[in-house]
């Protein structure tokens, strides 16, 4: 596992370098809520909701993402779900102009300490595959790896760090090219409210997009990103 993550993070950052030219930068807020908890045996019900807004708080992207998981041994889990992330093309106040994108989502994710529990690696797999109706009728495949540090300190408090890298498998009639997509990175802070149900993290957040045969060239977001964690046993 942990090779695996070395790698997953070296190829991050050097698909990230490989594209760091020609660059617009924009500012964002990220919002997002994650439950996760037991509903039946070893059955889990995962998900996700986002908000996502442009620099004046107007949406760029909404996500709502279920799935349900199965725990193979602790700590490790194999999810399946769906998730419909609409989003706009330009800073909107009236949420007009609304692209519709629906996904089928597969995860393996596995967390475990390290360093005699001084901190903990998380990695995540995705594979997804979208489509959007109201532009073309192509499916497009797309892998996700995720590597995620957090380290405790004192009392409720913890320094979290995570970085995931996006790969498509596929053009579409709606612009997705195949190759190297985007990359994510997340350094912050947390705080558990409830200890192991309720978790707060607070950082900084970039998103590089890989923009094909765009004039402008490749897009950096810079956000503030604020998430809740809920858990139950």
């Amino acid at each position: 596992p942990r090779r695996a993550a070395l790698v997953a993070l070296a190829l991050s950052l050097t698909a990230g370098a490989a594209h760091a030219q020609n660059v617009e930068n924009a500012y964002q807020t990220w919002l997002g809520v994650f439950a996760q908890g037991p509903i039946a045996g070893r059955v889990y019900f995962q998900g996700d909701l986002h908000y996502r807004a442009y620099a004046d708080l107007s949406p760029y992207w909404a996500l709502v993402r279920p799935g349900i998981g199965y725990a193979i041994v602790p700590g490790m889990f194999a999810t399946v779900g769906y998730a419909w992330t609409p989003s706009w093309r330009d800073a909107n106040p009236a949420f007009e102009d609304r692209v519709d994108e629906h996904r089928i989502w597969e995860q393996w994710q596995y967390e475990f300490p390290l360093a005699g529990g001084a901190l903990k690696l998380q990695l995540r797999t995705r594979l997804e595959q979208r489509w959007r109706p109201d532009v073309g009728d192509d499916v497009g495949h797309r892998a996700r790896q995720m590597v995620r540090v957090t380290v405790p300190l004192r009392g409720p408090w913890l320094l979290a760090a995570w970085d995931e890298l996006f790969i498509t498998f596929n053009d579409t009639d709606w612009k997705q090219r195949a190759g190297f997509d985007q990359n994510r990175l997340f350094v912050g802070v947390g705080v558990w409210a409830v200890p192991a149900a309720l978790r707060f993290e607070l950082g900084y957040f970039n998103q590089y997009i890989h923009r094909a045969g765009n004039p402008a060239g490749d897009l950096a977001n810079h956000a503030a990103m604020l998430n809740a964690y809920v858990s139950w046993r």
